[in-house]
C-alpha cells in the first residue's frame, strides 16, 4: 500500500483506533526508508521525542500527535 493510501486512512476520523495505528505504522515504513533508518529507531524516536506511541496509542490525540511529528520529519 503506498504512503498516501496509508496516510488517507490513519486521517479518516471515522476509522478504528487500532486500524488507524496499523495504517500509521505502514507510513513509518516509508518515512523511515526515506530517513535512512530502521522502522523501529523511527518508532522509537517518535516516542522519545513526543510522549505519544504509534505501536499502541491509547487515544486519538495520541496518534494524531505522533503521527504529525513523524510525517514532519
Amino acid at each position: 500500500m503506498s504512503h498516501s493510501s496509508s496516510r488517507r486512512k490513519v486521517l479518516d476520523i471515522e476509522g478504528l483506533l487500532a486500524h488507524k495505528a496499523s495504517h500509521a505504522r505502514s507510513c513509518a515504513n516509508h518515512v523511515a526508508n526515506r530517513l535512512g533508518i530502521t522502522r523501529n529507531e523511527l518508532l522509537m524516536k517518535v516516542e522519545k521525542d513526543t510522549g505519544a506511541s504509534l505501536i499502541s496509542p491509547l487515544t486519538e490525540e495520541e496518534l494524531m500527535k505522533a503521527f504529525h511529528y513523524m510525517e514532519n520529519l
